[in-house]
Protein backbone atom coordinates (compact mmCIF):
# COMPACT_ATOMS: atom_id res chain seq x y z
CA UNK A 1 0.00 0.00 0.00
CA UNK A 2 1.45 3.36 -1.05
CA UNK A 3 1.86 5.81 1.80
CA UNK A 4 0.18 9.16 1.23
CA UNK A 5 2.66 12.04 1.04
CA UNK A 6 1.62 15.51 2.15
CA UNK A 7 3.43 18.51 0.70
CA UNK A 8 3.66 21.55 2.95
CA UNK A 9 4.11 25.03 1.51
CA UNK A 10 4.10 28.67 2.52
CA UNK A 11 0.62 30.21 2.05
CA UNK A 12 2.13 33.53 0.94
CA UNK A 13 4.60 32.53 -1.77
CA UNK A 14 4.09 28.76 -2.23
CA UNK A 15 7.65 27.84 -1.26
CA UNK A 16 8.33 24.49 0.43
CA UNK A 17 11.39 25.93 2.19
CA UNK A 18 9.63 26.27 5.55
CA UNK A 19 10.35 25.08 9.08
CA UNK A 20 8.57 25.41 12.45
CA UNK A 21 8.88 28.83 14.02
CA UNK A 22 9.65 27.61 17.52
CA UNK A 23 10.17 29.88 20.48
CA UNK A 24 12.80 28.77 22.97
CA UNK A 25 12.31 29.01 26.67
CA UNK A 26 10.59 27.00 29.37
CA UNK A 27 11.02 23.33 30.19
CA UNK A 28 9.71 21.97 26.88
CA UNK A 29 10.21 24.65 24.24
CA UNK A 30 9.81 22.29 21.29
CA UNK A 31 6.40 21.26 22.58
CA UNK A 32 4.96 24.05 24.68
CA UNK A 33 5.99 26.91 22.38
CA UNK A 34 5.00 25.53 19.00
CA UNK A 35 1.97 27.61 17.93
CA UNK A 36 1.67 25.98 14.50
CA UNK A 37 3.43 28.76 12.65
CA UNK A 38 6.14 28.01 10.09
CA UNK A 39 8.88 30.39 8.97
CA UNK A 40 9.40 30.64 5.19
CA UNK A 41 13.04 31.12 4.18
CA UNK A 42 11.94 32.34 0.73
CA UNK A 43 9.65 35.26 1.62
CA UNK A 44 10.58 35.67 5.29
CA UNK A 45 7.01 35.43 6.59
CA UNK A 46 5.60 33.25 9.34
CA UNK A 47 2.22 31.58 8.97
CA UNK A 48 0.31 28.33 9.27
CA UNK A 49 1.36 26.38 6.13
CA UNK A 50 -0.91 24.83 3.53
CA UNK A 51 -0.91 21.07 2.94
CA UNK A 52 -1.27 19.59 -0.56
CA UNK A 53 -1.98 15.99 -1.45
CA UNK A 54 -0.10 16.07 -4.76
CA UNK A 55 2.66 17.96 -6.53
CA UNK A 56 0.14 18.90 -9.21
CA UNK A 57 -2.06 20.68 -6.66
CA UNK A 58 0.94 22.48 -5.21
CA UNK A 59 2.11 23.69 -8.63
CA UNK A 60 -1.40 24.86 -9.45
CA UNK A 61 -1.48 26.87 -6.23
CA UNK A 62 1.94 28.39 -6.97
CA UNK A 63 0.69 29.40 -10.41
CA UNK A 64 -2.43 30.94 -8.86
CA UNK A 65 -0.24 33.18 -6.68
CA UNK A 66 1.56 34.46 -9.76
CA UNK A 67 -1.75 34.84 -11.59
CA UNK A 68 -3.27 36.80 -8.69
CA UNK A 69 -0.43 39.30 -8.89
CA UNK A 70 -1.05 39.67 -12.62
CA UNK A 71 -4.79 39.91 -12.01
CA UNK A 72 -4.29 42.93 -9.77
CA UNK A 73 -2.18 44.59 -12.42
CA UNK A 74 -4.70 43.83 -15.16
CA UNK A 75 -7.81 44.69 -13.16
CA UNK A 76 -9.20 41.16 -12.82
CA UNK A 77 -11.55 41.01 -9.83
CA UNK A 78 -11.79 38.17 -7.35
CA UNK A 79 -14.78 38.86 -5.10
CA UNK A 80 -15.56 36.34 -2.32
CA UNK A 81 -19.23 35.50 -1.92
CA UNK A 82 -20.36 35.90 1.70
CA UNK A 83 -23.87 34.51 2.25
CA UNK A 84 -24.96 35.82 5.66
CA UNK A 85 -27.50 33.99 7.78
CA UNK A 86 -29.78 36.82 8.87
CA UNK A 87 -32.84 34.60 9.43
CA UNK A 88 -32.02 33.81 13.06
CA UNK A 89 -30.96 37.39 13.83
CA UNK A 90 -34.38 38.68 12.78
CA UNK A 91 -35.78 36.96 15.86
CA UNK A 92 -33.32 38.51 18.31
CA UNK A 93 -34.67 41.84 19.65
CA UNK A 94 -31.42 42.91 21.31
CA UNK A 95 -27.83 41.80 20.92
CA UNK A 96 -25.25 42.88 23.50
CA UNK A 97 -22.32 42.18 21.17
CA UNK A 98 -21.05 43.73 17.93
CA UNK A 99 -23.14 42.36 15.07
CA UNK A 100 -19.99 41.27 13.22
CA UNK A 101 -19.25 38.95 16.12
CA UNK A 102 -22.72 37.40 15.98
CA UNK A 103 -23.66 37.26 12.29
CA UNK A 104 -22.33 34.21 10.46
CA UNK A 105 -21.12 33.62 6.94
CA UNK A 106 -22.51 30.26 5.82
CA UNK A 107 -21.87 27.83 3.01
CA UNK A 108 -24.88 27.26 0.78
CA UNK A 109 -26.14 24.92 -1.92
CA UNK A 110 -28.98 25.47 -4.34
CA UNK A 111 -32.04 23.22 -4.28
CA UNK A 112 -34.89 25.38 -5.59
CA UNK A 113 -33.63 27.87 -3.01
CA UNK A 114 -30.49 28.43 -0.95
CA UNK A 115 -30.04 25.74 1.68
CA UNK A 116 -27.53 26.37 4.45
CA UNK A 117 -24.84 23.71 4.86
CA UNK A 118 -22.74 22.96 7.93
CA UNK A 119 -19.75 25.21 7.32
CA UNK A 120 -20.09 28.60 8.92
CA UNK A 121 -17.89 31.30 10.38
CA UNK A 122 -18.32 34.59 12.21
CA UNK A 123 -18.51 37.53 9.83
CA UNK A 124 -15.67 39.39 11.53
CA UNK A 125 -13.26 36.47 11.37
CA UNK A 126 -14.20 35.58 7.80
CA UNK A 127 -13.69 39.18 6.73
CA UNK A 128 -10.25 39.34 8.35
CA UNK A 129 -9.29 36.15 6.50
CA UNK A 130 -10.21 37.37 3.02
CA UNK A 131 -8.94 40.88 3.70
CA UNK A 132 -5.57 39.65 4.99
CA UNK A 133 -2.40 40.55 3.04
CA UNK A 134 -2.22 37.03 1.64
CA UNK A 135 -5.71 37.04 0.07
CA UNK A 136 -6.11 40.78 -0.41
CA UNK A 137 -9.77 40.77 -1.40
CA UNK A 138 -10.63 44.41 -1.87
CA UNK A 139 -14.34 43.72 -2.27
CA UNK A 140 -16.88 41.17 -1.03
CA UNK A 141 -20.29 40.09 -2.32
CA UNK A 142 -22.64 39.97 0.65
CA UNK A 143 -25.80 37.95 0.08
CA UNK A 144 -28.55 38.67 2.60
CA UNK A 145 -30.31 35.30 2.56
CA UNK A 146 -33.38 36.60 4.36
CA UNK A 147 -33.81 39.38 1.82
CA UNK A 148 -33.15 37.19 -1.20
CA UNK A 149 -35.37 34.29 -0.17
CA UNK A 150 -38.07 35.86 1.99
CA UNK A 151 -38.11 39.48 0.83
CA UNK A 152 -37.25 40.54 4.38
CA UNK A 153 -33.84 42.25 4.41
CA UNK A 154 -32.44 42.54 7.91
CA UNK A 155 -31.53 46.23 7.74
CA UNK A 156 -30.30 46.46 11.34
CA UNK A 157 -27.78 43.70 10.71
CA UNK A 158 -26.79 44.94 7.26
CA UNK A 159 -26.18 48.50 8.48
CA UNK A 160 -23.89 47.17 11.21
CA UNK A 161 -21.95 44.92 8.84
CA UNK A 162 -21.55 47.30 5.94
CA UNK A 163 -18.72 49.74 6.44
CA UNK A 164 -16.98 51.69 3.72
CA UNK A 165 -13.71 49.87 4.33
CA UNK A 166 -15.39 46.58 3.47
CA UNK A 167 -16.25 47.66 -0.11
CA UNK A 168 -19.41 45.59 -0.05
CA UNK A 169 -21.35 44.47 -3.10
CA UNK A 170 -24.78 43.84 -1.60
CA UNK A 171 -27.61 41.62 -2.80
CA UNK A 172 -30.52 42.17 -0.44
CA UNK A 173 -33.04 40.65 -2.83
CA UNK A 174 -33.88 43.78 -4.84
CA UNK A 175 -37.50 43.62 -6.00
CA UNK A 176 -38.14 47.29 -6.80
CA UNK A 177 -36.34 50.60 -7.11
CA UNK A 178 -36.97 51.43 -3.44
CA UNK A 179 -34.75 48.47 -2.55
CA UNK A 180 -31.98 50.02 -4.66
CA UNK A 181 -32.27 53.27 -2.70
CA UNK A 182 -32.23 51.29 0.56
CA UNK A 183 -29.01 49.53 -0.45
CA UNK A 184 -27.16 52.70 -1.37
CA UNK A 185 -28.41 54.40 1.81
CA UNK A 186 -26.22 51.88 3.65
CA UNK A 187 -23.11 53.11 1.83
CA UNK A 188 -22.51 49.96 -0.21
CA UNK A 189 -19.86 49.97 -2.91
CA UNK A 190 -22.17 48.34 -5.46
CA UNK A 191 -25.73 47.05 -5.43
CA UNK A 192 -26.29 43.62 -6.94
CA UNK A 193 -29.64 43.14 -8.63
CA UNK A 194 -30.39 39.48 -9.20
CA UNK A 195 -32.69 38.25 -11.94
CA UNK A 196 -34.26 35.82 -9.48
CA UNK A 197 -36.09 38.69 -7.74
CA UNK A 198 -36.18 41.50 -10.33
CA UNK A 199 -39.71 41.90 -11.76
CA UNK A 200 -38.51 42.73 -15.28
CA UNK A 201 -35.64 43.79 -17.50
CA UNK A 202 -37.11 47.29 -17.36
CA UNK A 203 -36.14 47.57 -13.71
CA UNK A 204 -32.48 47.00 -14.65
CA UNK A 205 -32.76 49.85 -17.17
CA UNK A 206 -34.30 52.12 -14.54
CA UNK A 207 -31.60 51.24 -12.02
CA UNK A 208 -28.88 51.84 -14.60
CA UNK A 209 -30.16 55.39 -15.09
CA UNK A 210 -29.99 55.98 -11.34
CA UNK A 211 -26.45 54.80 -10.67
CA UNK A 212 -23.30 53.48 -12.33
CA UNK A 213 -22.71 51.25 -9.29
CA UNK A 214 -25.29 48.62 -10.20
CA UNK A 215 -24.15 45.07 -10.98
CA UNK A 216 -26.78 42.86 -12.65
CA UNK A 217 -26.43 39.22 -11.65
CA UNK A 218 -27.95 36.45 -13.75
CA UNK A 219 -28.90 33.58 -11.46
CA UNK A 220 -28.39 30.52 -13.63
CA UNK A 221 -29.46 26.86 -13.35
CA UNK A 222 -29.15 25.89 -17.00
CA UNK A 223 -31.51 28.76 -17.65
CA UNK A 224 -31.70 32.27 -16.22
CA UNK A 225 -34.06 32.45 -13.24
CA UNK A 226 -36.73 35.15 -13.20
CA UNK A 227 -39.77 35.48 -10.93
CA UNK A 228 -42.01 34.96 -13.97
CA UNK A 229 -41.71 33.85 -17.59
CA UNK A 230 -42.49 37.31 -18.86
CA UNK A 231 -39.92 39.05 -16.68
CA UNK A 232 -36.93 38.39 -18.94
CA UNK A 233 -35.18 35.95 -21.28
CA UNK A 234 -34.32 32.56 -19.81
CA UNK A 235 -31.60 32.00 -22.40
CA UNK A 236 -28.28 33.05 -20.90
CA UNK A 237 -26.79 34.69 -24.01
CA UNK A 238 -30.01 36.60 -24.65
CA UNK A 239 -30.14 37.78 -21.04
CA UNK A 240 -26.53 38.97 -21.20
CA UNK A 241 -27.30 40.74 -24.47
CA UNK A 242 -30.23 42.51 -22.81
CA UNK A 243 -27.92 43.80 -20.06
CA UNK A 244 -25.30 44.92 -22.58
CA UNK A 245 -28.00 46.80 -24.54
CA UNK A 246 -28.93 48.67 -21.36
CA UNK A 247 -25.31 49.73 -20.99
CA UNK A 248 -23.88 47.52 -18.25
CA UNK A 249 -20.15 46.91 -18.60
CA UNK A 250 -19.91 44.38 -15.73
CA UNK A 251 -22.41 41.51 -15.56
CA UNK A 252 -22.45 38.76 -12.96
CA UNK A 253 -23.37 35.17 -13.77
CA UNK A 254 -23.89 32.93 -10.73
CA UNK A 255 -24.11 29.24 -11.59
CA UNK A 256 -26.33 28.01 -8.77
CA UNK A 257 -25.79 24.38 -9.76
CA UNK A 258 -22.15 24.58 -8.69
CA UNK A 259 -22.03 26.86 -5.69
CA UNK A 260 -20.89 25.08 -2.52
CA UNK A 261 -20.63 21.64 -4.11
CA UNK A 262 -16.87 21.41 -4.64
CA UNK A 263 -17.26 20.44 -8.30
CA UNK A 264 -15.38 23.34 -9.84
CA UNK A 265 -16.75 25.44 -12.67
CA UNK A 266 -18.84 24.24 -15.60
CA UNK A 267 -16.34 24.21 -18.48
CA UNK A 268 -19.06 24.28 -21.13
CA UNK A 269 -20.50 27.41 -19.50
CA UNK A 270 -17.06 29.01 -19.52
CA UNK A 271 -16.74 28.26 -23.24
CA UNK A 272 -19.97 30.14 -23.87
CA UNK A 273 -18.99 33.11 -21.73
CA UNK A 274 -15.48 33.58 -23.05
CA UNK A 275 -16.86 34.02 -26.56
CA UNK A 276 -18.82 37.10 -25.45
CA UNK A 277 -17.23 40.51 -25.73
CA UNK A 278 -18.38 41.88 -22.39
CA UNK A 279 -17.23 42.04 -18.77
CA UNK A 280 -18.49 38.81 -17.21
CA UNK A 281 -17.92 38.00 -13.54
CA UNK A 282 -18.54 34.28 -13.07
CA UNK A 283 -19.46 32.56 -9.83
CA UNK A 284 -20.48 29.07 -8.81
CA UNK A 285 -17.80 26.49 -8.01
CA UNK A 286 -14.98 29.00 -8.41
CA UNK A 287 -11.89 28.41 -6.26
CA UNK A 288 -8.46 29.97 -6.49
CA UNK A 289 -7.39 27.36 -9.04
CA UNK A 290 -10.32 28.08 -11.37
CA UNK A 291 -9.83 31.85 -11.11
CA UNK A 292 -6.71 31.56 -13.29
CA UNK A 293 -8.72 29.87 -16.03
CA UNK A 294 -11.33 32.62 -15.87
CA UNK A 295 -8.73 35.33 -16.26
CA UNK A 296 -7.07 33.48 -19.13
CA UNK A 297 -10.48 33.16 -20.81
CA UNK A 298 -10.79 36.94 -20.76
CA UNK A 299 -13.49 37.24 -18.10
CA UNK A 300 -13.63 40.38 -15.97
CA UNK A 301 -13.59 38.59 -12.66
CA UNK A 302 -14.74 35.79 -10.40
CA UNK A 303 -17.21 35.46 -7.56
CA UNK A 304 -15.29 33.06 -5.29
CA UNK A 305 -17.20 30.28 -3.53
CA UNK A 306 -17.76 31.06 0.17
CA UNK A 307 -15.44 28.40 1.62
CA UNK A 308 -12.63 27.63 -0.81
CA UNK A 309 -9.69 25.55 0.50
CA UNK A 310 -7.50 28.65 0.71
CA UNK A 311 -10.12 30.69 2.56
CA UNK A 312 -10.64 27.79 4.96
CA UNK A 313 -6.92 27.70 5.72
CA UNK A 314 -6.87 31.45 6.23
CA UNK A 315 -9.67 31.13 8.78
CA UNK A 316 -7.55 28.60 10.67
CA UNK A 317 -4.69 31.08 10.62
CA UNK A 318 -6.95 33.83 11.97
CA UNK A 319 -7.96 31.60 14.88
CA UNK A 320 -4.38 31.67 16.15
CA UNK A 321 -4.73 35.39 16.79
CA UNK A 322 -7.01 37.49 18.99
CA UNK A 323 -7.50 40.84 17.23
CA UNK A 324 -7.87 44.04 19.19
CA UNK A 325 -11.47 44.50 18.00
CA UNK A 326 -12.56 41.07 19.28
CA UNK A 327 -14.43 41.53 22.59
CA UNK A 328 -14.20 37.87 23.54
CA UNK A 329 -10.56 36.67 23.72
CA UNK A 330 -11.44 33.14 24.69
CA UNK A 331 -9.72 29.90 23.80
CA UNK A 332 -10.55 29.00 20.19
CA UNK A 333 -10.68 25.39 19.00
CA UNK A 334 -9.22 24.54 15.62
CA UNK A 335 -11.61 24.97 12.70
CA UNK A 336 -12.69 21.49 11.62
CA UNK A 337 -14.08 22.47 8.21
CA UNK A 338 -17.64 21.46 9.03
CA UNK A 339 -19.00 23.56 11.85
CA UNK A 340 -18.58 26.95 13.39
CA UNK A 341 -16.19 27.25 16.32
CA UNK A 342 -17.98 27.50 19.64
CA UNK A 343 -16.89 31.00 20.64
Amino acid sequence: MTEKVTLRACPYCGSMDTHPALLFGGPLPWVDHNDGGYYCSTCGKTAVPLDFDSLEDLKAFQKSIVARSKNEEEGFMHVPIMPVDTFSLLRIPYIDLPIAQVATVVEVEWDDGFSIKEKKERFSRYWRAVHSPRYSAKEIALLDLSGIQEGKPNFDVLKALIKSKYQVWLDLGVRDIEDVFDAFAMDVSRTIIGTMNAPSVDMFAEAFELSDRIVPCLYYTGKVLWPSRSAGPSDLVQAISAMVDIGFEKIGVLDLRRIGRGQGIDQSLLEVLKGLDTGIILGGGVTELEATALRTAGLAGAFMDPFTPVIGDLIVEEEHEVPSDDPSPVARPAYNGTAAPSD
